[in-house]
C-alpha cells in the first residue's frame, strides 16, 4: 500500500512541476508578445533596437523579428536583421540573420526572464538574457563566448509599443 501511495505522490509531483513550468512559460511569453523599441549599446557604440514577438504556426512557435542599428567607429551605419523561431514547450529554437548565420538556440525560461544559449562548435557561441522589468520594460544583454568566458557586447532597455 505504501508503494502505491509513493507512486501516486511521485506522479502528482511530476504533473504539478510540469504545470508550474507551463504556467511560468505562459506568463513570460504572453508579456513578450507585441512590439518593443530599445536603446542601448552595441560594441561600445550607441545603438537602437526593435523586436516584434508573435505566435505563429498554430501558436506552436513564438517568432521574433529583430533589428539593430548602430554607427561603427568609422561612422558607417550598420544594420542587422534577424528572425528566430522559439519552441517554448521544447526549450529550443533557431535564429536566422542578415549576416547569413543560422544558430541553434537552447532556452531557459523563468517567471520574468529567458536566457537563450546560441550557437555551437560550428558557429559563433553566446547567450542573450531577456529580463522583464515590468509589463512595459525589458532589459536585454548579449554575450559572446570567447576564450572560455562570456563577454558582454550589447545591452539595451526596451519599451513596449
Amino acid at each position: 500500500m505504501k508503494k502505491i501511495f509513493y507512486l501516486a505522490l511521485l506522479f502528482c509531483s511530476i504533473i504539478l512541476v510540469g504545470n508550474i513550468h507551463a504556467q511560468t512559460q505562459g506568463v513570460f511569453s504572453e508579456t513578450l508578445l507585441g512590439g518593443w523599441n530599445g536603446t542601448g549599446t552595441l560594441f561600445n557604440q550607441k545603438a537602437s533596437f526593435k523586436m516584434q514577438w508573435e505566435n505563429e504556426l498554430n501558436s506552436k512557435f513564438m517568432v521574433l523579428n529583430f533589428e539593430n542599428r548602430f554607427n561603427d567607429k568609422s561612422g558607417v551605419e550598420r544594420v542587422m536583421n534577424a528572425k528566430a523561431y522559439y519552441n517554448l514547450e521544447q526549450n529550443k529554437g533557431v535564429w536566422f540573420d542578415s549576416r547569413g548565420m543560422i544558430l541553434p538556440l537552447v532556452l531557459e525560461i523563468n517567471n520574468d526572464s529567458m536566457t537563450v544559449l546560441w550557437g555551437d562548435q560550428e558557429t559563433e557561441k553566446g547567450k542573450t538574457i531577456y529580463s522583464l522589468v515590468d509589463d512595459e520594460h525589458m532589459s536585454v544583454e548579449d554575450f559572446v563566448f570567447k576564450d572560455n568566458s562570456y563577454m558582454l557586447f550589447g545591452r539595451a532597455l526596451y519599451l513596449k509599443e
